[in-house]
């Protein structure tokens, strides 16, 4: 097993909030690197972020690979040959790739699409690290979710669809104190009632509930909540609405999707 370098932290050290903030940089760098290969740059400066966290001494992306090799060990997120879980790459060769490509300025076309690709698999491996011990709603939630409230129109909640590509946009009544959801299927035939699906756009969202738009109403659950429980439900909502005890129940701390969960 490799041992952490000279000077090393032990993963254990990491805080909680820690550890959801470099998870959740090392998931911004790789959806940037996924819209754009060349982008991937932005995985090798979060993965050397949590490396020096590990590590304050290293020095330079190379100098973190024992921190975070230990890292990852610790979870048991490498199988019995040492290859990444769904790959058939070893941690070596991916954090091997990935520096190489950091000192290599030709990282361009097909060369930069194979590099981002190993990069994204390195950012999964280390962000099932840091979250292999975390267990409630509020590890796995994305804050600072998308809301709309009734008020706003049909207009406003298609753009934010598609503008984010949800599957799913929270709604606040404020008369009922309740939350629902509006799905990307319900909105669709709402607006394909007509022929040319523009007819019914400028409604407000309260108006086209009354006239057929369906919203589902949910329960929200507490960030203390733990995820185990939540997959016991056999028909659970396609998106959970977070909120926590100290906030009104009209602000949503977070949503969390099967996807965070994977």
């Amino acid at each position: 097993m490799t041992s952490t370098a000279i000077g090393a932290q032990d993963a254990s050290d990491l805080g909680d909030a820690e550890r959801i903030h470099f998870r959740d940089r090392l998931r911004a760098a790789r959806y940037t690197a996924l819209a754009d290969a060349e982008g991937f740059q932005q995985i090798c400066f979060a993965v050397e972020a949590l490396g020096k966290r590990l590590n304050p001494g290293a020095v330079g992306l190379g100098k973190c690979r024992p921190a975070l090799e230990h890292l990852v060990r610790q979870a048991a997120a490498l199988d019995a040959s040492g290859a990444v879980d769904g790959t058939a790459k070893s941690f070596s060769a991916l954090f091997t790739a990935l520096k190489e490509a950091r000192n290599d300025m030709a990282h361009t076309g097909a060369y930069a699409r194979h590099v981002a690709a190993d990069g994204v698999a390195l950012c999964l491996m280390l962000e099932e690290a840091l979250m292999s011990k975390r267990l409630t709603v509020g590890d796995f939630m994305v804050s600072t979710p998308v809301t709309v409230q009734l008020w706003q129109t049909v207009a406003d909640a298609r753009q934010l669809i598609l503008a984010n590509s949800f599957t799913y946009l929270p709604i606040w009544d404020d008369r009922d104190r309740s939350w629902a959801l509006l799905s990307d299927l319900e909105l669709a035939k709402y607006l394909r009632a007509d022929s040319t699906g523009r007819a019914n756009k400028n409604h407000r969202i309260e108006e086209a509930r009354a006239a057929g738009l369906t919203l589902t109403r949910v329960h929200p659950v507490k960030t203390t909540d733990a995820v185990a429980d939540l997959l016991k439900n056999p028909e659970p909502p396609g998106l959970w609405l977070v909120t926590a005890q100290d906030y009104p129940e009209g602000h949503l701390v977070g949503v969390l999707s099967p996807f965070e969960l994977l």
